[in-house]
C-alpha cells in the first residue's frame, strides 16, 4: 500500500463517520499516541515503526496493512 491509497483510506473514514478529514486525522493522531505511550507495548512499536517514532496516520495504515496482508500470506502458505 502506498501514501495515496493510505489518503483515500482516511478519507472513506470520514466520510463513513460524517465527519471532517481533519477530524479523523486528529482522532487517529490521538489513539496513535495512547498507543505508543502504552509500556508494555513498547516492543511491539519499536518492531514495527523503530526506536523514538510515532507515525503519522497514514504510515500507521500503510505499516500495519502491509503486516497484516503478511501474516495472511503466511498463514495461505502453512495451512
Amino acid at each position: 500500500m502506498d501514501r495515496k491509497r493510505a489518503k483515500e483510506i482516511i478519507k472513506a473514514i470520514a466520510k463513513r463517520e460524517g465527519k471532517d478529514e481533519k477530524v479523523i486525522r486528529e482522532e487517529m493522531k490521538e489513539a496513535i499516541n495512547t498507543g505508543y505511550m502504552n509500556a508494555g507495548k513498547q516492543e511491539i512499536w519499536v518492531d514495527l515503526f523503530g526506536a523514538n517514532h510515532i507515525p503519522d496516520p497514514e504510515e500507521f495504515i500503510m505499516r500495519i496493512s502491509s503486516r497484516v496482508k503478511g501474516e495472511y500470506e503466511v498463514r495461505r502458505m502453512i495451512f
